[in-house]
């Protein structure tokens, strides 16, 4: 079923009669179940109601499923992306490299305390604000091997040199056109492996403020 066509009586239904099945067995009924069911009640007692024409304005009218939506894609997108770093993680674990290159005890470090662990909240933000209008821009099919690390490490030094070597966190995954999932977090994993070797640092002036990062030039452990 398409995410943005969704029958809401029909998955009402179907949603409470498994609820039902579900106290049937004496099993537990998670919370997070009973707030879909509660939502999805919500939307169909929404859509039920009549409408007058002459009160509505079709361009200020919000279609009730459109959190429901929006929630979905999102949720769907981070299964991709999670999919993505399983496949990159289980690819990682079959090379072999040299001993001076693999260090499991790296620490990532990055200017007045911004940490890598920041950076990947930020870019959970930044893929979770990429809803409905946005999202649809992503191609969801992931290709294996159309975008590799080293390219996309060149492709954000090149583009931190053209801004004068420093860049707003978000603007650095602005793309023109669509772009499919692979592209996307490829290039976080890129901009990670650069703050590591000290090529790109990134600083935040104030709690919540924006992440900037800047280009440093060569380091002396060459990024991947």
């Amino acid at each position: 079923m398409d995410i943005y066509d969704i029958q809401v009586a029909e998955i009402t239904s179907q949603y409470i009669d498994y609820l039902h099945q579900m106290q049937d067995l004496r099993l537990d009924i998670a919370g997070e179940y009973l707030v879909i069911a509660a939502t999805l009640l919500n939307i169909k007692s929404k859509m039920l109601l009549p409408v007058e024409q002459e009160q509505q304005v079709e361009e200020d009218y919000v279609d009730p499923r459109e959190d429901l939506v929006q929630q979905l894609v999102s949720h769907q997108l981070y299964q991709e992306v999670a999919a993505k770093f399983h496949v990159m993680e289980k690819q990682r674990m079959e090379l072999f490299s040299r001993e001076q290159a693999i260090n499991e005890d790296v620490t990532y470090e990055v200017s007045e305390g911004t940490t890598i662990d920041l950076l990947q909240k930020a870019f959970a933000k930044l893929m979770a604000r990429k809803q409905v209008k946005k999202i649809k821009k992503i191609k969801r099919k992931i290709i294996p091997e159309r975008y590799t690390i080293k390219e996309e490490i060149e492709n954000i030094e090149h583009t931190l040199k053209m801004h004068k070597g420093t860049m707003n966190f978000t603007d650095l995954f602005e793309f023109d056109g669509e772009v499919e999932v692979e592209k996307v977090v490829t290039s976080f994993l890129a901009l990670l492996e650069l703050v590591r070797v000290g090529r790109v640092s990134a600083s935040q002036e104030e709690n919540n403020g924006p992440i900037l990062m800047t280009y440093e030039g060569k380091a002396e452990e060459d990024a991947i």
